[in-house]
């Protein structure tokens, strides 16, 4: 569809939806309500005030956005996640996902258990933790993190580590002994993160994949495969198109799942189910949510109160950490003021000695000179020093 054309239907469509009377309203994003419908609903039930009222300044206008139809949902949320991306419901939905990632076409086998040796944190971030096993046999543990910038990538790897330890005791399991440790197949965790740790900034792409080198040259074959996706580095390309994304999906396939997973205003809806039809399906699951409000407020509290939770633990951990490095740098400043006190000490008393050199070597000159009856007036001349000091140093010569 030419631009000129696809822009007028978007046009179009946001006007249609604004009127509550297109397709786009009715099967998208539901059928519009006014805020003051809105806010009568959340205000006329006291559990939902309650909950409402407890909300951040953002999510309050998620909540009350999404209620009103002029926007769909912040699908990062876990507890709306785990609806919509229900592998047992949506096995197809989620196959497409995980294939565009991969950058090829998989199938599920199963949806493995999460236990044995997995790594209990209460503190995670994660709102999508799903591992699942490929028909190439590789293990993929797709794992989507809300906080990025408190995301440390030694997490990342202790649970990749975690993943090939429960893929092993599995195994094991299974084969008794004819197990070998080639039957453990490569596992695959993918940190997709809405906001992103500096260390992403200067980034060529938003796609940074972790690669393991050797110093000899050769090539070993990793189990652990650990790719960071960056949504906010993602939306700030323009019309969010991928670049240097060769690691993960086609551009077009990942490009349009990065911007369903990041974007929720009606502009990139009608869009992105204008060029993708299949979307227009989720989007109406998730419109469904609306019909329950309570729900929705519901929903939100939780992620609050679980964001909240973790928030405070992650807190700690990084006030601690800028408190420990702030005492360092302390420490060094001030290592550093009592060298550079210590530098100014010894210049002084190199300065001290020098002077004290020079006023020797004129005072020796002072009394060679005197005894070879020199002019006080002259010895002072010579030596560029005070008649006073050459007569001080006169006296000394007789009462010597």
């Amino acid at each position: 569809m030419p631009k000129k054309s696809n822009e007028e239907t978007i046009i179009r469509r946001k006007k249609d939806y604004l009127s509550g009377e297109s397709y786009i309203s009715e099967n998208l994003l539901g059928k519009g309500r006014t805020r003051e419908e809105v806010m009568d609903i959340i205000m006329g039930d006291s559990e939902m005030k309650g909950q409402y009222e407890k909300l951040r300044p953002e999510m309050k206008e998620q909540v009350v956005g999404f209620l009103e139809g002029s926007r769909s949902l912040c699908i990062l949320y876990d507890n709306f996640f785990r609806k919509i991306f229900d592998p047992y419901i949506h096995r197809e939905r989620v196959e497409r996902l995980i294939s565009a990632l991969f950058g090829q076409r998989v199938k599920i086998k199963d949806v493995l258990p999460r236990d044995g040796f997995e790594i209990v944190d209460e503190g995670s971030f994660v709102i999508m933790d799903i591992l699942v096993e490929l028909e190439s046999g590789a293990i993929a543990n797709v794992e989507m993190q809300k906080v990025g910038y408190l995301f440390p990538s030694q997490r990342s790897s202790c649970y990749a580590a975690d993943i090939i330890m429960r893929q092993y005791n599995r195994k094991k399991n299974e084969l008794g002994e004819k197990f070998m440790y080639k039957d453990i197949s490569p596992v695959y965790l993918f940190v997709i993160m809405e906001r992103s740790p500096e260390t992403f900034r200067n980034a060529i792409s938003c796609i940074t994949k972790r690669e393991v080198s050797y110093s000899s040259g050769i090539s070993l074959p990793e189990i652990a495969n650990i790719t960071y996706i960056a949504l906010d580095k993602f939306n700030e390309k323009n019309d969010n198109k991928i670049s240097n994304c060769d690691s993960c999906g086609t551009e077009e396939e990942l490009d349009t799942w990065l911007t369903f997973l990041s974007r929720d205003d009606v502009e990139s809806v009608i869009k992105l189910v204008d060029e993708h039809p299949e979307f227009a399906e989720i989007y109406h699951e998730i419109a469904l949510f609306r019909e329950d409000p309570k729900e929705v407020v519901r929903m939100f509290s939780e992620a609050l109160a679980f964001l909240d939770k973790n928030t405070e633990r992650y807190m700690v951990d990084y006030y601690a950490e800028k408190a420990e490095a702030e005492t360092l740098r302390a420490d060094q400043a001030e290592s550093e003021r009592k060298a550079e006190t210590l530098r100014a000490d010894q210049a002084e008393e190199r300065a001290d000695k020098a002077e004290k050199d020079r006023f020797d070597d004129r005072r020796k000159f002072a009394i060679k000179m005197l005894k070879d009856g020199q002019s006080v007036k002259k010895v002072a001349e010579y030596l560029s020093i005070s008649e006073a000091e050459v007569i001080k140093i006169k006296e000394e010569i007789m009462f010597d």
